[in-house]
């Protein structure tokens, strides 16, 4: 079947190629009668719009942040980095760019200072690996009132594969143990500068 365009639809519903094309963008500046009349000619043809086309076409340019725990080159965070660096160059037509940081995954402040940087550079989206509740819900809150949308990115211990998970409505209630093993536990119990698990 032959795609349809934007032209077309505005021809069926006798309007402008303008205005199907803020119709289909949720945009402002069309009647009531035109809009209605658009958006059920595109519910009859079931049109989904070309993203890859329209983002070409606007042009707009995209900042993500990540944050992710201080490591060792080859240890499961380096895996991480790379499947980033390989987003960024697969959807390079997109102008997505992505800033990283790092934080001291023994040492809770780290997270809260790092986490206030990235909340300065404002980014169209977050992805982060969360630390205990008392410094990751602030950090979610702050996204949540700035409207940026963030996911986790958990490592759970015995897993090989990472495991996502969407912003929820209760971020306390996840809990990321970076660090499960008795050793680094052992290490976690001689830093001063580390609260009490709850």
């Amino acid at each position: 079947m032959e795609r349809v365009r934007i032209k077309d639809i505005a021809k069926m519903a006798d309007v402008s190629v303008g205005t199907v094309d803020r119709v289909i963008h949720g945009r402002s500046g069309v009647s009531e009668s035109s809009r209605k009349r658009v958006e059920e000619i595109l519910k009859q043809l079931d049109y989904q719009p070309n993203m890859y086309a329209s983002a070409l076409a606007s042009n707009k340019k995209y900042a993500f942040a990540c944050l992710l725990p201080q490591h060792e080159k080859g240890e499961y965070w380096t895996d991480v980095e790379t499947g980033i660096h390989n987003a960024v160059e697969t959807y390079s037509d997109f102008n997505v760019a992505v800033h990283l940081s790092y934080y001291d995954p023994y040492d809770y402040h780290s997270f809260a200072e790092a986490s206030g940087q990235i909340l300065a550079l404002e980014p169209d989206g977050v992805m982060f690996a969360p630390t205990v509740p008392q410094y990751t819900k602030p950090f979610t809150d702050e996204l949540t009132q700035h409207n940026i949308p963030y996911i986790y990115r958990l490592q759970h211990k015995g897993r090989a594969r990472p495991l996502l998970l969407r912003a929820e409505l209760a971020p306390e209630r996840i809990f990321c143990r970076p660090h499960a093993d008795a050793a680094c536990r052992r290490r976690r119990a001689g830093n001063r500068h580390l609260p009490q698990d709850k």
